[in-house]
This record gives C-alpha cells, sequence and structure tokens, in this order.
C-alpha cells in the first residue's frame, strides 16, 4: 500500500505536468493567432473598360504670362568657381585633418614624421581633387543657367511676333479676308511657345537651387542669379598630347595615388582603394597563428609591399582613365566648335532671308506671310546656335575639369 506521502508527490507531479501540456498548448496555439500565414495576391474589383482621355474641363487656352523680375544676382564664371572650391564638401575636413600632423619631437619619432607629411600630401591632394570637381559641377551649371535665360529671351521674343501676326489675322478676319488669316494655327503656336517658356522658367528655377547649395549662398534668396559671361568660343584648336602631358602631371587623384605607390602612406593604402573599389582593400586581417609563424620584422614590410603593390595598379588604370577622359573632352571640344560655326551660317543665312523679305515687302509685293516665317526661322536658328555654345562651353569645362586645373586656376 503507498504511502500518503507519496500519492500526494504522485498528485504534485500529475499535476505540474497537466499544466506544462496545458502552457504548450497555449504556446502552439498562439502563433496560429498571431503569425498569420503568407498572404495570397490582392483582388481588384472587375470593371469596364475606361475612357482614357483626359479631363481638361479646367484648361483654357488662355495661357496666364509669366512674370519675370527685372533684378537679379550678378554671377561669373570666376566667381562660380572661386565660391564652389570654397564650397566643396570635406575639402576643408581635409586640410584641417588632425593626422596631417607630425608628432612634437620629431627627432624620437621620425617615422611617424615622415607618415604625418605623406599623409598631409595624400590628404591635400584628396582636397584638390574634391575642389576641382566641385568647381566643374557648378560651372557646368552656370553655363546651363546661361543657355536657359537666353532661350527664355529667344521665345519671349517668339512670342511677341506671333502675338503681331495673331492680331493681324484677328483684323484680317473682322475685315472679311478668312483666307489669309489662320487664327487657330496661331493660337496653337503661341501656346506652344508659352508652354517652352513654362518648361524653361522651372529648369532655370532648379538651376538657381541647385548653385545656390553649391556656392554656400542664401537658399532663400527672392532674387534669381543672372549668369554674366561673353560665351566667347575660342577659334584655336587643343594641342591633345599637351593637354594629356599636363593633365597627368596636375590631376589630384593621380598625385594622390603616386604617394601611396611611392609608399609615403602605406595606412591610407585601403582607405584610398576602398573609395576606388572596396574590393581593392585588405578587408580581412592575418590570422593570429600566421603571424606567429612569421617573422615579427618581415610581416609589417610583406604589407607595406602588399599596398604599395595595389597603389601602383590602381595608379597606372586611372592613369589611362585620365588620358581618356582628357582625349575625348579634346576631340569633343573641336566638334563642337564646328557646330557652333555652322549654327552660325544658318543664322546668317536667315538673316539673310528676313532682309530679302522686307526689301520685297518695301517694293510693294505680298510676302506679309512668308516674312512672319523668316522672323521666327531666325529666332530659332539663334537658338540652335546657342545650344551649340552652350555645348562648347561645358564640355570645355569637363576639358579643365579632366586635366586638374580648375583647382589651380
Amino acid at each position: 500500500m503507498p504511502h500518503p506521502t507519496t500519492n500526494a508527490r504522485r498528485r504534485r507531479a500529475l499535476w505540474f505536468a497537466g499544466y506544462a501540456l496545458l502552457a504548450l498548448a497555449g504556446c502552439h496555439a498562439r502563433p496560429s493567432s498571431s503569425f498569420s500565414p503568407v498572404p495570397g495576391p490582392a483582388q481588384l474589383p472587375v470593371a469596364s473598360r475606361p475612357n482614357f482621355e483626359p479631363d481638361l474641363s479646367g484648361v483654357t487656352a488662355e495661357a496666364v504670362p509669366l512674370v519675370r523680375p527685372d533684378k537679379g544676382r550678378r554671377l561669373t564664371a570666376p566667381d562660380t568657381r572661386r565660391l564652389a572650391r570654397a564650397n566643396a564638401p570635406f575639402a576643408a575636413d581635409l586640410d584641417r585633418h588632425e593626422d596631417n600632423q607630425g608628432p612634437n619631437h620629431e627627432k624620437l619619432n621620425r617615422k611617424a614624421a615622415r607618415f604625418a607629411a605623406a599623409s598631409r600630401l595624400v590628404r591635400g591632394h584628396a582636397a584638390d581633387e574634391l575642389r576641382n570637381r566641385a568647381a566643374g559641377e557648378a560651372l557646368d551649371e552656370f553655363f546651363k543657367l546661361a543657355g536657359a535665360e537666353g532661350q527664355f529671351d529667344l521665345l519671349a521674343a517668339a512670342a511677341a511676333e506671333l502675338k503681331a501676326q495673331l492680331g493681324e489675322a484677328e483684323r484680317a478676319e473682322q475685315a472679311g479676308l478668312k483666307d489669309r488669316a489662320d487664327t487657330p494655327a496661331l493660337r496653337r503656336q503661341l501656346l506652344d511657345v508659352e508652354a517652352q517658356q513654362a518648361k524653361l522658367e522651372a529648369g532655370i528655377g532648379a538651376l538657381n537651387a541647385s548653385l545656390r547649395a553649391r556656392l554656400g549662398l542664401e537658399a532663400g534668396d527672392p532674387l534669381p542669379l543672372w549668369p554674366i559671361d561673353p560665351l566667347a568660343v575660342s577659334p584655336d584648336d587643343i594641342d591633345v598630347p599637351a593637354a594629356v602631358a599636363t593633365g597627368l602631371v596636375y590631376r589630384p587623384d593621380l598625385n594622390a595615388l603616386r604617394v601611396l605607390a611611392d609608399g609615403g602612406a602605406a595606412d591610407l593604402t585601403d582607405a584610398v582603394l576602398t573609395g576606388l573599389n572596396p574590393l581593392l582593400a585588405k578587408l580581412k586581417p592575418d590570422s593570429p597563428l600566421a603571424l606567429l609563424l612569421l617573422p615579427c620584422v618581415r610581416e609589417p614590410e610583406r604589407q607595406k609591399e602588399a599596398a604599395t603593390g595595389r597603389a601602383a595598379s590602381a595608379l597606372a588604370a586611372r592613369t589611362r582613365q585620365a588620358e581618356a577622359e582628357i582625349r575625348a573632352a579634346a576631340v569633343s571640344l573641336r566638334g563642337h566648335r564646328a557646330a557652333v560655326a555652322a549654327r552660325a551660317l544658318d543664322v546668317r543665312a536667315a538673316e539673310a532671308r528676313v532682309s530679302e523679305l522686307e526689301q520685297r515687302k518695301a517694293a510693294g509685293l505680298s510676302v506679309a506671310a512668308d516674312l512672319a516665317a523668316a522672323k521666327l526661322a531666325v529666332l530659332k536658328a539663334k537658338g540652335e546656335r546657342l545650344s551649340a555654345v552652350i555645348e562648347w562651353h561645358t564640355t570645355e569645362v569637363k576639358l579643365r575639369q579632366a586635366m586638374g586645373l580648375l583647382v589651380r586656376e
């Protein structure tokens, strides 16, 4: 016969076992309510094919005239280059880096002094590269803004010409000469021109905002930036071999890699190579067992040689890339200058056509329609000439940037 104490222990054990089973069952039951299965695809209601015509009930044929400010901030290309270099991101931080300073007692730690000198060179070249790039990007936007402002003025002149033609056409209609008036076509042309003006206005606003940020100007200034530049196109060809030789000497990124390839700042090599390609850096240190098996004196030299070899390889690859960039920009510059010359001939031909038609009109001939079209053709030719000039200038900026000159000018 079992002892009462034993029975009590059995009952207590059974009670705990049942409670545990209930708890486990609860634990297994909770996930079914808290973790839902992967939902199936969403279902959308079925509908008939709709009408995809836009709702233009709120659009009128009367365009809202754009009001441009009559005053702005004067901005030149040298100012753009200077302010962009002064506000290049991280450039000043690289110049003020604490590792650029050598030890107080150079005689006691000559190795640290040499490393500080090489580190200062590498970071200085890196800062120049940032400033060179910042100046190139800002000048690119400067000339694009100049082109957009010039195109806006040409469109304004075209809009004024179309409004004059539309007024004459409406008066001809009132006089009963409908065959001499195509008012719907003129209204469409006028709306197209005003739509192009609106797009240009938006682009001008975006370029203003970007340039203000790059140049460190006040973001909320209501006055627009007005780029002041003669937009002169040089007639001289670029001496490509001389440009390549100059670029290979002055490019800051190449000079930084030269310091690393000479082994002057081996500890910075991995950091610089990571910027080129993360896989070029030494991502994983040697195992402690390997360090114990190798001579303690030889291991730092081996790591320095490996870092120097990677820097030399990167220098060779970047040198080839730099030469290709300079040659491509020089060739493109020559082609854009030829395009400018061709567009200038188009403008002279269009202006000669207007002069001829005005002489025929003065002689009493009916050339009103042809003269109106010729005047618009002159404005269009001037717009294409301006686009070619801006392309030449932006390419010339790319060439100077590829040569590393923007930070030295």
